[in-house]
């Protein structure tokens, strides 16, 4: 507090549960002005196939909106060159001081940029990357887990969970090192050139 930091944590719900105890040890920490965009902090009843619980909250005050860009290898370069050319029709061919020069300057300038934001379409930036290392076999080991933990939670009975989290956790490891593996191969059989 002397700091000019606040927690944000909200609610009483344990944010640790093991098969002998529950308890609220994770905290969050913010300063105090970035605490005023938290909203909706809680401990979710989703399973994370560890001790620690989900935590989920909501950041407002933030843009998130779609990150669009220029790409070049787009661009329509005949009718660029069209525009730029009836853009440059109408600057001024008299350069006689240098204010007539900044002028020109700034017309051809122009001139350039309409033509490329016209004939130069923004594209959506999407993130389509496949995580590369999880399979169907991950998901339904996932799934028997959380179903696993819902049970023990009700019958107390936390044997079998904790095996097959400790499976699970296992074939993860192991599908991440395979996933590794097969990116280094690759690219040590890629050519010299390709690899630069």
């Amino acid at each position: 507090m002397a700091n000019g930091w606040d927690i944000t944590n909200s609610g009483n719900r344990p944010t640790f549960v093991t098969s002998n105890r529950q308890e609220d040890i994770d905290i969050m920490i913010a300063t105090l002005y970035a605490g005023n965009f938290i909203k909706d902090w809680h401990v979710t009843e989703e399973v994370s196939c560890s001790d620690h619980r989900y935590i989920r909250f909501t950041v407002t005050g933030i843009d998130r909106s779609v990150e669009v860009y220029r790409n070049p290898h787009r661009t329509d370069w005949e009718s660029f060159r069209s525009d730029l050319l009836g853009c440059l029709c109408n600057m001024t061919d008299k350069i006689t001081n240098l204010i007539d020069l900044e002028i020109a300057a700034k017309q051809f300038q122009d001139a350039i940029v309409f033509a490329y934001n016209e004939n130069c379409p923004f594209t959506v930036r999407w993130n389509n990357r496949n995580i590369s290392w999880w399979n169907q076999d991950l998901a339904e080991r996932r799934r028997n887990v959380r179903r696993l933990f819902n049970a023990a939670k009700k019958s107390g009975n936390w044997t079998d969970y904790k095996r097959t989290l400790t499976d699970y956790n296992k074939a993860l490891r192991q599908a991440k090192r395979e996933s590794w593996r097969r990116y280094c191969e690759e690219t040590e059989k890629a050519l010299e050139c390709a690899r630069l």
